[in-house]
This record gives C-alpha cells, sequence and structure tokens, in this order.
C-alpha cells in the first residue's frame, strides 16, 4: 500500500517537511510529487476545486486503489502523522477532531511560509529518488 504526498515544489517549509519525512518513513508507504508536476496535474484534474486550488500538502491516501481518499491542509499533516505510526501517531490523533478546530493555524503558517522558508526547494534526495514523482 502506498500512500501519495503532494508539496509545493516552490517552498523551503515544504522542503523541510518532506526531508523529515523521508527518513522516518520506514515502511516506505510515501510517494512524493511537487503540485507543479505533472503527476499532480493528472491526479488532481478529476477532483473538487477546493483541492485542486490547494497549494499546500495533499495526501492521497491508498494511491491507485479503489478506497483512495483525499486530504489537504491540516487534516493532511495529521493524516500522515497517523500513518507513519509510533510515536508520531499520538500526534495524528488529532485527525479525527473537526478541520475547522485546526486548519486556521495550518494556513496562518502556509500563508507566511514562503517569507519565512524562502521559495528553494531541494528535493528530492538522490538517495531517495524513487519514492518521487514527475
Amino acid at each position: 500500500m502506498s500512500h501519495l504526498v503532494f508539496y509545493d515544489g516552490e517552498c523551503g517549509l515544504c522542503d523541510h517537511v518532506v526531508r523529515w519525512l523521508l527518513p522516518r518513513d520506514d515502511k516506505k508507504q510515501f510517494l512524493f510529487a511537487p503540485l507543479q508536476g505533472k503527476t499532480a496535474q493528472e491526479v488532481l484534474s478529476h477532483l473538487p476545486e477546493e483541492i485542486k486550488k490547494a497549494d499546500s500538502v495533499i495526501l492521497v491516501e491508498n494511491y491507485r486503489q479503489d478506497d483512495e481518499s483525499v486530504s489537504i491542509y491540516g487534516k493532511a499533516a495529521f493524516r500522515i502523522a497517523w500513518l507513519l505510526g509510533g510515536k508520531w501517531k499520538l500526534m495524528g490523533w488529532l485527525n479525527f477532531l473537526p478541520a475547522v478546530l485546526y486548519d486556521w493555524g495550518y494556513r496562518l503558517v502556509a500563508r507566511n511560509r514562503k517569507k519565512i522558508f524562502g521559495e528553494t526547494c531541494l528535493v528530492p534526495d538522490s538517495s531517495y529518488q524513487d519514492r518521487f514523482l514527475e
């Protein structure tokens, strides 16, 4: 089973998050693709406008399977933590709360992320090439 994480390929914070996730994904269950790439155009094209316009993390759980599901913003971040398992599952419990309780904070950080972290995105690291889609 694999999950696909879309990230903003023009964001330093997103770069840091992906680089943080890669070594913690012991099960190698996550694939990654930039929102500006071909995979995003193909996969997101049939989804609702709210998701297509999200310029932040988008999680496609069970990618290319019948039970595929999509999460955005804080819900996606907490679902990723939940799926990572281990101690990260504790933080992942927050995904079961209504998104309105935490998405405002997520969007506040997202709105300012390029000012704080810049627009340089260096992923993928050559040792993880097989985990990245275009």
